[in-house]
């Protein structure tokens, strides 16, 4: 008989849902575990053109950026090398849908969802506590909203993506060292006050219509 799969958080025996806090307002920090977020990762000469009309959002152009769309994020990872991450429970549609976008372009779409997990890091001190570890310039006037970077914190190799002005980053990071990052936040940020918070798993992703044709009858 198959053995079957149960999928599970790098962080599940921290229990973090029993650690939420109810009220977070008052937190210099807050941390986020969002677990099991969608990601495709395409690399090689991808058209952002069939990229949009095949998933709803397009490939940026500029190195660092991101682009947002149909609940989607599309991540600059470099030259030919983008990171699209979604809602919960999406990867195998979104990954169906570019691949059927990208055939016969020489291009490479991989889901890599369970490859990483992502942690939310927001609040008045987020910028300072990660830049306690991280070597990029994190000042609001060189690193602000929609913005990506492929860096480090303290050993650990991660992607970064500056959400909001709160300021709020999500940070990737794979799933051997997502406990060494999670330690690793929660002991810069204890002088200033951690709360925890947790987000609903829901999968609220849809494929985009297909447009008719003009010459459809």
């Amino acid at each position: 008989m198959a053995e079957t799969y149960l999928r599970q958080s790098p962080l599940a025996h921290r229990a973090l849902d029993a650690q939420a806090n109810a009220d977070t307002d008052d937190a210099a920090l807050v941390l986020t575990e969002r677990r099991f977020l969608a990601k495709i990762n395409i690399r090689g000469k991808a058209d952002s053109a069939a990229v949009k009309a095949a998933v709803g959002v397009e490939l940026p152009q500029a190195p660092n950026t991101v682009a947002e769309g149909n609940n989607l994020t599309a991540l600059w990872l470099g030259p030919a090398e983008w990171l699209i991450v979604g809602p919960v429970g999406a990867e195998a549609a979104i990954e169906m849908a570019l691949a059927e976008a990208l055939d016969g372009a020489s291009a490479a779409v991989v889901d890599v969802t369970e490859g990483r997990t992502t942690i939310r890091v927001a609040g008045d001190k987020a910028r300072d506590v990660i830049a306690m570890g991280c070597p990029l310039d994190l000042h609001a006037r060189v690193f602000a909203v929609g913005q990506c970077a492929q860096s480090f914190i303290s050993r650990g190799p991660i992607i970064i993506h500056q959400v909001d002005d709160t300021p709020a980053f999500d940070i990737q990071i794979e799933r051997s060292q997502a406990d060494y990052l999670w330690t690793w936040l929660r002991t810069g940020g204890e002088p200033y006050g951690i709360a925890v918070a947790t987000e609903p798993e829901t999968d609220n992703w849809r494929r985009p219509a297909k447009r008719k044709s003009k010459d459809a009858s």
